[in-house]
């Protein structure tokens, strides 16, 4: 738990497309994959004639040693175009193209990463000259406006995706075991409280959740203790002071590990912080402050 604030976070909310077969969606507008600087052109203006965010653009010339100088006949390469397929989510879509979720997330400002838009359009920070190299996520990647689907179900490939998704979440997670606990604490320099490492290790995969474990609380979706699925997260109520200031008095969060194991940042357990706790429904604390699950991933 953090210590309360005089603002609130906006809920969230999640928006998983439907399981079904990978459509093919247009390209709005014929791109090229370079530009050709002119006199007077900075990389703004050139963002902003391609309705590109200049974070993108910017990323996409890794060689430009001086991004406020640039030359007349200078080829500058435009980002690549990705269309958001069925199934997708930042993460996946930054590992299929060798990019961190934050690179996505830094070039296309304004997007809701936990609810993409089949059929949105997104930029990915990655010449769009380059762009056949890696595979599309589930989906189609445009190099120079041009879309391709995968041809295969999104079923097959959500289920896969998002259960290595999960996984590799838990095992993010568990390279901070040891990690101290601190209050208000969101960072392993400073130590995590339990909301901070919620928040920290979704982040790590483009998963943004709001920062208290009472708005945690209402992102996703409620899971059912019979339906409970590694990556899942747990919340758990509190009668201080502080659980009274919320309306649901959820004070604690902790990632679901199956099996019945959670991992968690806590002031308990002799200051140890994250830790792995077994048979948290048989623990009588646990299980008599219960408030439920929520599922931030998808199935």
């Amino acid at each position: 738990m953090r210590r309360p604030r005089a603002w609130m976070f906006t809920t969230l909310t999640l928006s998983f497309a439907a399981l079904g077969y990978a459509t093919v969606f247009a390209a709005t507008e014929n791109q090229p994959a370079t530009y050709t600087v002119r006199q007077g052109d900075t990389l703004y203006r050139i963002a902003e004639a391609h309705h590109l965010s200049l974070t993108a653009l910017e990323l996409a010339n890794p060689q430009l040693s001086n991004p406020n100088e640039i030359a007349a006949g200078q080829k500058v390469a435009l980002p690549t175009t990705y269309t958001v397929q069925p199934g997708d989510t930042v993460y996946l879509i930054a590992k299929a193209h060798h990019l961190t979720p934050s690179a996505i997330l830094k070039a296309n400002p304004g997007i809701q990463p936990l609810d993409l838009l089949v059929g949105q359009t997104l930029y990915l920070p990655i010449s769009a000259a380059s762009s056949t190299a890696p595979p599309p996520a589930s989906g189609t990647v445009t190099a120079g406006g041009t879309s391709a689907s995968a041809g295969h179900p999104a079923s097959t490939q959500t289920q896969g995706n998002r259960a290595q998704l999960r996984q590799e979440i838990l095992t993010y997670a568990k390279s901070f075991l040891g990690t101290p606990y601190c209050w208000g604490g969101d960072s392993p320099k400073t130590g995590f409280d339990c909301s901070g490492f919620v928040e920290y290790v979704f982040g790590h995969f483009g998963i943004q959740l709001p920062r208290e474990s009472h708005d945690q609380a209402a992102v996703g979706t409620a899971v059912s203790p019979s339906n409970l699925l590694p990556g899942d997260l747990l919340f758990f109520t509190d009668t201080d002071s502080y659980a009274s200031l919320y309306p649901n008095h959820v004070t604690h969060v902790g990632i679901y590990m199956g099996n019945g194991a959670m991992i968690e940042s806590s002031s308990a357990h002799n200051g140890e912080g994250v830790v792995i706790v077994q048979n948290v429904f048989q623990n009588p604390y646990y299980a008599a402050h219960y408030y439920g699950a929520r599922d931030v991933i998808g199935p």
